[in-house]
């Protein structure tokens, strides 16, 4: 790692980036499984036990190299901050499900989730911090007890939509306009939610 700067705050801030970097690298080529986080750290230019000061382990650089693709709790504030409404649900899916469409073939979302689908300790890292940040934004407004269980099958089920049109390839899925697919799931993505007690 080339240190461009000698505030200590930014030296930490470009030292976690560069380990995030390696592994997103090392993730992709060899696996979640086979990558050892000493690897991770010389591919970063950091000694290990400093690395460890910044993400303590794979899981952690996994985790913070999803929170910086996906950054879920910041593209999906703003349509949460636009109201606990009918058009929420529907709100949330697009921007999304929007973050998988550009570029599919470089799109650093199918990239992040074959990583994940390959290896039972990244997709349960996945799945937290994905959960973690949507729960983060959403089930805080939400009305009722099982606020919590509703935002983590809601986010399961745009994961699923997502999974079979980029991932699977399901050929109605993956053909479909995604306004049109959006507009179909939006009753059940609704439903789920919002339950029978939502706004109308």
């Amino acid at each position: 790692m080339t240190v461009t700067t000698a505030n200590p705050a930014d030296v930490y801030a470009e030292a976690t980036q560069a380990l995030i970097s390696a592994g997103r690298t090392m993730f992709t080529r060899i696996g979640y499984r086979q990558t050892r986080f000493a690897a991770m750290a010389e591919a970063a230019g950091l000694p290990e036990d400093f690395a460890r000061e910044l993400l303590p382990d794979k899981a952690a650089v996994l985790s913070a190299l999803i929170v910086r693709t996906v950054k879920v709790a910041g593209i999906l504030g703003p349509a949460v901050d636009e109201g606990i409404d009918d058009d929420l649900p529907t709100r949330l899916a697009r921007t999304y499900l929007a973050l998988w469409e550009p570029n599919e073939e470089d799109s650093p979302m199918i990239e992040l989730y074959r990583v994940a689908l390959a290896d039972k300790e990244a997709s349960a890292v996945l799945r937290e911090t994905v959960a973690k940040a949507l729960n983060s934004q959403v089930d805080q407004k939400l009305a009722g007890p099982d606020a919590q269980l509703r935002t983590a099958l809601f986010g399961a089920q745009l994961g699923g939509v997502a999974f079979a049109r980029h991932l699977a390839r399901v050929d109605s899925v993956a053909s479909a306009d995604l306004e049109t697919v959006i507009q179909t799931i939006a009753p059940g993505l609704r439903q789920t939610l919002l339950g029978d007690d939502g706004p109308q």
